[in-house]
């Protein structure tokens, strides 16, 4: 994951979007003070990692996105 691996270097990555384990051990990314939320999840920090590309990809391609 190009050095990231802890939540500050995914959210370094990712300005806007913040991290943290659960006590269920996924890994869950929001992005702050988005209305609505917006909350993507992970087994590990490299799936969460993808699960923000995927939204983030998502957004861009609708009209109007990103």
């Amino acid at each position: 994951m190009d050095g990231i691996n802890d939540a500050a270097g995914l959210a370094g990555e990712f300005p806007g979007w913040e991290a943290w384990q659960g006590i269920d051990r996924l890994w869950h990314a929001r992005i702050r003070g988005a209305i609505p939320p917006v909350m993507v999840h992970g087994d590990d920090l490299v799936d969460l990692r993808d699960q923000i590309l995927r939204h983030v990809h998502t957004r861009d391609d609708e009209p109007g996105g990103g």
